[in-house]
């Protein structure tokens, strides 16, 4: 009795960790598709968030921690086999926590700037974590310049 789990406690973690297992997936699915949607299109500005990227790792981290809950909920005990399926789960998510920002970090601009847009840096909005950032590309420098000029008129700076 002692390594079961009470069902409010089950539930406690199934909302937590789902309460932040699905942001950190769609902001990333969000993010990614909209990305992927402007290099099909090639739209006069191209916004690449990087701090999105994030969201896939932490997103299967703590996908795979809502789902032990779930079985904790129906079961109350994780079998060895349930438990290394989430440990998995956890350390790829952790990989890719890490991993996937960099990566994309190096490839997703030269993508874009294969495609002759040239990064926007007075235009991006400034974060207090640099992480985050959002790399805006324009395919000139006057739409970048006018990109800014909107963005001061807008009290955007």
């Amino acid at each position: 009795m002692k390594n079961e789990i009470t069902i409010p406690k089950a539930l406690l973690g199934i909302l937590l960790f789902g309460g932040i297992a699905v942001p950190c997936l769609v902001l990333f699915y969000l993010a990614l598709h909209d990305l992927i949607d402007s290099l099909i299109h090639l739209p006069i500005v191209i916004e690449f968030r990087r701090g999105a990227m994030y969201g896939l790792g932490a997103g299967i981290v703590t996908l795979s921690v809502f789902l032990g809950f779930i079985v904790l909920l129906f079961h109350r005990r994780i079998s060895v086999k349930a438990e290394n399926r989430m440990g998995k789960g956890i350390v790829v998510g952790l990989v890719l926590t890490f991993m996937f920002p960099i990566l994309a970090g190096f490839v997703i601009p030269k993508f874009i700037e294969d495609e002759n847009y040239h990064r926007c840096e007075k235009a991006e909005p400034k974060y207090s974590w640099p992480i985050f950032r959002t790399h805006i590309y324009t395919d000139s420098q006057q739409d970048c310049d006018q990109l800014i000029r909107e963005k001061i008129k807008n009290n955007e700076y």
